[in-house]
């Protein structure tokens, strides 16, 4: 039995192409949650990511309240205002 590939766009009926093009072309929709911000991400060892991830699951806490929180308390203790959202 073979295998049929897939069909190419031009052989897509039109509404379905005209649908497809109406997504910005290399950019994938924001959730609404995350509007207006921005990602920032850092590497951290397996390790340190096992332990967080148990704190989280301890708490029943997300790592984005988590990091928030660390946010913060890291703000606090340089002076400055506490001023990343959570949203819990």
């Amino acid at each position: 039995m073979a295998l049929r590939g897939r069909p190419k766009l031009n052989a897509l009926p039109r509404s379905a192409a005209a649908a497809a093009e109406e997504v910005a072309p290399g950019k994938a929709p924001v959730a609404p949650s995350r509007q207006g911000k921005r990602q920032v991400a850092f590497f951290v060892d397996a390790t340190t990511k096992r332990q967080l991830d148990r704190l989280g699951l301890d708490e029943g806490k997300r790592l984005q309240h988590l990091m928030t929180e660390a946010l913060n308390l890291l703000f606090q203790s340089r002076g400055l205002a506490r001023i990343a959202e959570t949203k819990e």
